[in-house]
């Protein structure tokens, strides 16, 4: 940004213009970093992420309980709902 005519070449001005300059780069560089966490994509990316460790080890092994109990409630809705539906 070129100095302004009014203030000439009175260096603290022309530091605070570099300081705003520096912080509105800095304040875009942000708003572009918060729309890549925002974007479908990676938000699809972090939720299957969070699912997946729900069932997975550190190592990356499946956690037998976890799958086993999930599936119980899963075939238990499943079944509930099947024998309301007969019942109508």
């Amino acid at each position: 940004m070129a100095p302004h005519a009014e203030h000439g070449n009175d260096p603290q001005i022309d530091a605070l213009v570099a300081e705003i300059t520096a912080a509105r780069a800095e304040l875009l560089a942000s708003v572009d970093d918060l729309k890549e966490q925002l974007s479908p994509a990676s938000l699809r990316k972090r939720g299957l992420g969070a699912i997946t460790g729900i069932f997975t080890d550190e190592f990356g092994g499946i956690r037998p309980k976890r799958a086993a109990v999930t599936a119980g409630v899963l075939a238990s809705v499943v079944g509930l709902k099947f024998m309301t539906r007969r019942h109508k």
